[in-house]
């Protein structure tokens, strides 16, 4: 296992830059809740050409080094108990944006992180949604 930045990872830091994206797992070290997002490596923009009707592509390096989360609950977290109380772990890198979205689809699903819960009845992921399609108040136990 590697550590790269904050991040616990079985791939080294060349691997994940020339990877298109990740999985990831961050854990709540004290009440064992956890999240499991994606982060693509690289960032895409398209910016106009003067006097063309096409833009050009830019790619640049994304902050992934740095980066927490995109849930509010855990970055919320984060703010209160400090990123030293959360454990990042990245599960899986990609080769291609689909598969990144592809392989953040099967962990959640495969993980039931909408429906989850733990002996006492607590949800035991602070996923909220699957795709922005499928949420967790909609979600049949």
């Amino acid at each position: 296992m590697y550590e790269v930045g904050h991040w616990q990872s079985p791939y080294t830091e060349d691997q994940i830059n020339s990877s298109a994206g990740f999985t990831y797992l961050i854990t709540h070290r004290e009440s064992g809740v956890m999240y499991v997002g994606k982060k693509f490596t690289q960032s895409i923009r398209r910016k106009p050409v003067k006097g063309k009707v096409r833009k050009r592509k830019e790619v640049s390096r994304s902050n992934w080094l740095t980066y927490t989360s995109s849930s509010k609950y855990v970055n919320e977290g984060i703010s209160k108990f400090g990123k030293n109380a959360f454990e990042f772990e990245i599960l899986n890198i990609y080769s291609s944006r689909a598969e990144t979205n592809y392989g953040e689809l099967e962990e959640q699903v495969r993980r039931d992180v909408l429906r989850a819960r733990d002996s006492e009845g607590n949800f035991q992921y602070c996923n909220l949604n699957i795709m922005c399609r499928f949420y967790r108040d909609k979600a049949k136990p």
